[in-house]
């Protein structure tokens, strides 16, 4: 009889013992899934960082050209402006030196 309870426990703790691999087996299978997980939505969260990074340095580049443009218009037109109240007082001029 002892030799059957024995025998029992023994195939028991073998079970468990067998069981709890199993799980740690499992849990390790889960952690590493989990893992690859992570480390692939790191790799897509990177890869839209890095899209979004270059669109909005992207449109810092056209911004600064449209500015730069707007700005070398804006010294045209003042620049003929210029000119024009010059041409404008000469003229004047001359006209109160005929009068």
């Amino acid at each position: 009889m002892r030799t059957i309870l024995i025998a029992a426990a023994a195939v028991a703790g073998l079970s468990l013992a067998a069981c709890s691999k199993a799980e740690q087996t499992e849990a390790k299978t889960e952690a590493t899934e989990a893992a690859a997980d992570a480390g692939s939505a790191m790799k897509d969260a990177a890869d839209t960082t890095a899209e979004a990074a270059a669109d909005a340095g992207a449109a810092m580049k056209e911004t600064a050209t449209e500015a730069g443009d707007a700005m070398k218009a804006a010294g045209e037109e003042a620049k003929e402006g210029a000119v024009d109240a010059k041409n404008a007082a000469a003229d004047a001029m001359k006209g109160d030196e005929k009068k």
